[in-house]
């Protein structure tokens, strides 16, 4: 058996497979650059447009600024310089005092000439007449503090990172700044200025390895926001000449015909659908249910599981909001419980979405519709009919998709179009699983809720034997199925086989009602004319012949079984201590 369950479910394997793979694999073109389409081609999926995101990443790359950083050498360097020119200052203006103290006046050509030349040498550049003027015939005070505030604002300028374009207007501001807070010596404002343009460098300097990391950083930044394309998008008009642009969109999209592709495909496709095959078996081998599963429920859930997949091969390009899957849900809750139900319909959820280009509209409103259908479907109470089991199911469907569309900002016509395709296919689905369960249990040992119901009508033609011709066998088997009922329910049984089961587990008495108490009415009974022996052999063959008639008017194996086991295997009380009697008389 085991293995015969082995040989199907890795023949279902590789026919999921196979469906998924032919529904999966998009229509290919026999296009290449410079050739001309002679079709419309739309995005069959959503998809990176691998082109224009590297093009992006290129431009982004080559559009990054270079990079400065603040050089300390240079900040360093044009502190020093105007401690420097200071130094220079001051030696040229004792120089003058000494000459005047010799009564040698020499003239200030002379001495700005001399001044220049010196500032051309260590500096590249010379100041005006008047600024040389105001250095070498101001107090001794004035010259202290416009040397001491010219050093502070060097040190407060390099502090910055500071470009060639931005040193002239930052002296400005600095010598401002001068000019209110000593307005005494505002008149030499305009020499601190001409200074400070003198001593000071630009420390803004180029930094190549800063600036090429900032570009890969741009360049990968591009890269991990890609451009996407959406589904149903036209990315090649009929009659356009193919560039490298479209034909990598048609790689992208994998629609250039190649064989390598396909055997790519395949070959995920296989890896895809195995691991969640892989996955359901584990859970079926470690579960509870893998006592149901003989080979006739094996192919009913084999069948089950295959149509709604075979089916998305035509409704998947209807519209995404196709639950064909409750079809399965249905059959697999009915028979095998929620949990069931939820599991391995999710996992043929997945196993379809590769069908529907992955679309999240589909496997959310797939996973809603299956928890909700498993639900009520696998409710061991049975409380609910059919009615509700297609109803809840169908509105909570349409929610779910009302939901999604309305967050997602779908447009109109996309928000009616998928509400009433859902709404269509979740009620058909269910409709068709619960017309198709009387055919299934005609082949398998399962019994569903319709069944059940169906048996459990007083006008089924062993019910009526039982009540015309052994009505205290009748009356006991109701009291037992009311008994049943109730204690299924207290336990988290199936109330409603156990109910039914009670009606028929006496059945067999009705090959010889009179030799049973309950039917007896007149006093006699008739085993006072028969042995012990012939008496338990009566009353033990019940079973046995309610077996037969079971068999005879094809009731559930799960109903037979209890018919055969409802006495277990002890010995009739009444007639061993009868037995025992007599033995010892």
């Amino acid at each position: 058996l085991r293995i015969q369950q082995i040989v199907v479910y890795v023949l279902m394997t590789a026919i999921a497979t196979m469906i998924v793979f032919y529904g999966y694999r998009p229509v290919s073109y026999d296009l290449s650059v410079g050739s001309i389409c002679n079709t419309d081609i739309y995005a069959p999926r959503s998809f990176t447009d691998t082109y224009q995101t590297e093009y992006e990443a290129v431009l982004a790359k080559n559009s990054v600024k270079a990079v400065f950083v603040r050089s300390e050498n240079i900040s360093n360097q044009s502190v020093e310089n105007t401690k420097s020119f200071f130094t220079l200052i001051a030696q040229e203006r004792a120089a003058r005092d000494a000459e005047s103290a010799e009564g040698k006046t020499p003239s200030f050509n002379s001495v700005s000439n001399g001044i220049n030349k010196k500032l051309e040498n260590a500096y590249n550049n010379t100041l005006s007449s008047n600024c040389i003027h105001d250095l070498m015939f101001m107090s001794s005070s004035a010259f202290s503090l416009i040397s001491d505030k010219a050093a502070s604002i060097t040190e407060i300028i390099m502090m910055d990172n500071v470009s060639s374009d931005a040193i002239s207007s930052i002296i400005a501001t600095q010598v401002r700044a001068f000019e209110e807070s000593y307005p005494d010596y505002a008149n030499f404002s305009g020499t601190l200025e001409e200074i400070l343009n003198l001593t000071i460098t630009p420390n803004s300097v180029f930094d190549q390895e800063a600036t090429n990391e900032a570009a890969d950083n741009a360049y990968l930044t591009a890269l991990n926001n890609p451009a996407t394309v959406e589904r149903g998008t036209k990315i090649i008009s009929s009659g356009e000449v193919i560039t490298e642009h479209m034909y990598q969109s048609l790689v992208d999209l994998e629609l250039v015909r190649s064989d390598a592709f396909d055997i790519v495909i395949l070959a995920r496709i296989t890896g895809y659908v195995v691991l969640i095959m892989i996955i359901v078996a584990a859970y079926v081998l470690n579960s509870h249910i893998v006592k149901y599963f003989d080979m006739k429920m094996t192919y009913t859930m084999v069948i089950s599981f295959i149509i709604p997949i075979l089916a998305s091969l035509y409704l998947a390009d209807l519209s995404t909001s196709s639950l064909i899957v409750l079809f399965f849900t249905t059959i697999s809750a009915t028979y095998l419980g929620v949990s069931s139900g939820i599991i391995l319909s999710v996992a043929t959820s997945l196993i379809m979405w590769p069908l529907y280009n992955f679309d999240n509209r589909f496997i959310y409103i797939s996973v809603i519709g299956i928890v909700i259908t498993s639900i009520i479907a696998g409710r061991q109470n049975r409380r609910s009919n059919s009615a509700s089991l297609i109803i809840i199911p169908m509105l909570a469907c349409i929610l779910a998709c009302a939901g999604y569309d309305f967050v997602m900002g779908s447009s109109g016509k996309e928000f009616i179009d998928s509400l009433v395709f859902t709404g269509i296919t979740s009620s058909f689905s269910i409709i068709i699983a619960i017309g198709l369960m009387p055919i299934y249990e005609l082949f398998s040992n399962a019994v569903s809720p319709v069944r059940l119901i169906e048996l459990s009508q007083p006008g089924h033609p062993l019910l009526k034997r039982l009540f015309m011709e052994a009505s205290g066998t009748h009356s006991h088997s109701m009291m037992v199925a009311n008994l049943a009922d109730s204690a299924a329910e207290a336990i988290g049984a199936d109330a409603l086989l156990c109910k039914v089961a009670s009606y028929y587990h006496d059945i067999g008495k009705l090959e010889n009602p009179l030799y049973f108490t309950e039917n007896q009415s007149d006093g006699y009974n008739p085993h006072n004319e028969l042995t012990t022996e012939e008496s338990v052999a009566i009353i033990t063959s019940h079973p046995i012949h309610g077996v037969q008639l079971a068999r005879k008017h094809h009731l559930p194996e799960a109903i037979v079984k209890i018919i055969d086991e409802h006495h277990g295997t002890t010995v009739p009380g009444y007639f061993y201590t009868k037995a025992v009697n007599q033995a010892k008389e």
